[in-house]
């Protein structure tokens, strides 16, 4: 593939954002017909098909560093970036708003900070601190709707925390996908890891039918979701590191503060979803947060690949 300009990587990051963004509230209406474990699988399939070809028609160079311990680390990613982060994110969807799905899923940077300081040592400053407490805060007024010191338990969103938990997991993948992609290229690393990934959530989407509802299969609406989270997905994920190669990651991050605005826009157009005082002052705090975390400073950008 020819290299991006720097003009085509930011227009590339703003389009990707904006897809992101999307998601939550599409992501809800299609779990109105497809139970999350089979609509998760049936995604995983369409993608890992779709980027196999993608692979076949790449060079030698795309499969460089294949070794004894390569299985390990890409079912490592298949289950913490697929079977975890993505199952959770459809199931998160049924039990919360798509707005606080989108708004939580931008504290994903944070995560992803904190995760780096423990498993791979990086050091956060003061001032990425002070962005964990705010956007931290941020995520307790938007779980909470505002009320921190009144909350009853009765008042919590289950769907809150397995969104939370699917970011853990996405903050896993993440971190550790760090280390794999500096033997592996990113093609073949997101290749892997969604074909061992679409592997155990065939399997289990197959064992757990009997405790779901039957999916609505003549649903188009979530059909039409479901190819496009699929083919999207996988196409965002190639471009955006193909992105941050070109402009640095702490760049690219600053696009990141699109999606939930786009997210919390889209829930209230299509699904009628209101949009509160404590909703809005969440999201400001999440991205204030976000942009303390991700602002290095005094450090040059210089061409990063992030997994």
């Amino acid at each position: 593939m020819p290299a991006l300009s720097q003009t085509r990587a930011y227009a590339a990051l703003l389009l990707i954002a904006t897809l992101w963004g999307t998601f939550p509230a599409t992501g809800k209406l299609a779990v109105q017909d497809f139970p999350p474990g089979f609509l998760t699988a049936v995604r995983a399939v369409i993608a890992s098909t779709f980027l196999v070809l993608l692979l076949l028609r790449s060079g030698a160079e795309t499969i460089r560093g294949l070794g004894p311990g390569s299985i390990r680390a890409f079912v490592v990613l298949g289950v913490s970036g697929l079977v975890l982060s993505t199952q959770l994110s459809y199931v998160g969807y049924a039990y919360t708003t798509a707005a606080n799905a989108a708004i939580l899923q931008a504290a994903t940077p944070v995560l992803v900070a904190l995760g780096a300081r423990a498993y791979l040592g990086e050091r956060l400053r003061r001032r990425q601190q002070a962005g964990v407490a705010v956007s931290a805060l941020g995520v307790l007024v938007v779980v909470t709707d505002g009320r921190l010191w009144a909350l009853r338990l009765e008042d919590l969103r289950a769907g809150d925390f397995i969104t939370l938990a699917g970011l853990v997991a996405w903050m896993t993948y993440t971190v550790y996908g760090k280390r794999v992609v500096s033997t592996h290229s990113p093609a073949l690393t997101t290749t892997a890891a969604y074909v061992a990934g679409t592997c155990v959530l065939v399997a289990e989407a197959v064992l757990t039918a009997p405790l779901f509802p039957r999916p609505a299969l003549t649903s188009t609406r979530a059909w039409i979701v479901v190819v496009y989270h699929a083919f999207l997905g996988a196409v965002a994920h190639i471009w955006w590191y193909r992105a941050v190669d070109r402009v640095g990651a702490s760049r690219a991050a600053v696009f990141m503060n699109v999606t939930p605005i786009v997210g919390v826009a889209l829930a209230a157009a299509l699904l009628h979803e209101p949009i509160g005082i404590w909703e809005v002052v969440g999201t400001l705090l999440v991205l204030a947060g976000v942009a303390l975390t991700t602002t290095k400073m005094g450090a040059p950008d210089g061409p990063q690949a992030a997994n």
